[in-house]
């Protein structure tokens, strides 16, 4: 069994108890939990059980504050517990807080049941939907710092029980590195090639694992040469990154031409960010292309031009 509980304010370490229901004393299963999750193993689905906790302020066990509850559990069985579905996976889906949940498939199931809970003590399940035909799914508007659990079991199966529960994920925001590098944009947008409405910051690159500053224009030979090639790269990896153009172009008419012909992101051509962020990576000459780490904001690789495009290379270069 999983027991969970609220956390209690000022509590250093938490302790845990059970006892079978038929017993009259609590016994301890430990004094040294730091998280208000723990996991018993080895219980009986013969028997029924209660547990208990209770805070540790410093040293002190506040021994008036015990939680416990009226309906004892009981174990499934082995035989029960054969029929559930391998936990799912939930990973982050590329966008600002959101997370994409997977499972296996299952023979003959109809659809699945899929349910979630804020990795905190004492929030209960939720069913994000009863009967999804697909086998993967992609959340919104998970803000919880403390992350998220999922499970789930083949729809109508009131008689299977849930998966194990994944392994609790934070979905990524805009990260405050990220936000520094763009709070001298004048509204806090960016341009997407073919979209007509500007995007705002978080929408744009929240959730990225790395952002990509690329500093380039149409009357550059180089830059038109490489432009297509990050291009097709950049279709295969928008899941991972985003590219974020700051035109080198001496007008209007040159941004947007050229613009038009990019994939990505762009800073406004009469943003005073755009130049700001081309002194802030020295640009120099171009076409120029700096990494930086979504999470940290920090440059990952100074130029990537002429290198090869390797997200498992930042990703080594980003420990």
């Amino acid at each position: 069994l999983t027991v969970t509980w609220p956390p209690s304010e000022g509590a250093s370490k938490y302790r845990l108890e059970y006892k079978m229901a038929d017993q009259d004393d609590f016994e301890l299963l430990s004094d040294k939990l730091t998280q208000t999750q723990a996991r018993k193993k080895n219980l009986s689905p013969e028997k029924e059980y209660f547990f208990r906790v209770a805070p540790i302020v410093g040293d002190t066990l506040k021994d008036d504050s015990w939680l416990t509850h009226d309906v004892p559990f009981r174990p499934i069985t082995p035989e029960v517990e054969s029929k559930a579905m391998n936990a799912p996976t939930a990973t982050g889906a590329g966008s600002n807080q959101a997370l994409k949940i997977s499972w296996s498939k299952v023979a003959e199931a109809s659809g699945y049941e899929l349910q979630m809970r804020e990795n905190a003590g004492g929030v209960e399940w939720t069913t994000i939907a009863p009967a999804l035909s697909a086998t993967e799914v992609k959340k919104k508007n998970l803000t919880s710092s403390l992350g998220y659990q999922f499970r789930v079991r083949p729809s109508g199966t009131d008689d299977v029980p849930f998966s194990l529960p994944s392994d609790p994920v934070v979905a990524r925001g805009l990260s405050a590195g990220i936000k520094r590098w763009f709070n001298s944009l004048s509204d806090g947008t960016l341009l997407r090639s073919g979209v007509q409405k500007p995007v705002p910051l978080e929408e744009a690159l929240g959730g990225k694992e790395f952002v990509l500053l690329y500093a380039s224009a149409h009357w550059c030979p180089p830059c038109r040469q490489f432009t297509p090639m990050l291009a097709n790269w950049y279709k295969t990896a928008r899941e991972h990154v985003e590219i974020v153009f700051l035109s080198a172009d001496h007008d209007e008419n040159g941004f947007q031409s050229y613009f038009r012909t990019h994939p990505w992101m762009a800073v406004d051509f009469d943003d005073d960010a755009r130049e700001s962020l081309m002194a802030a990576i020295k640009v120099s000459g171009i076409p120029r292309l700096v990494v930086l780490s979504g999470t940290t904001g920090k440059i990952v690789e100074d130029n990537a031009v002429g290198k090869q495009l390797d997200i498992n290379r930042w990703r080594a270069l980003n420990k």
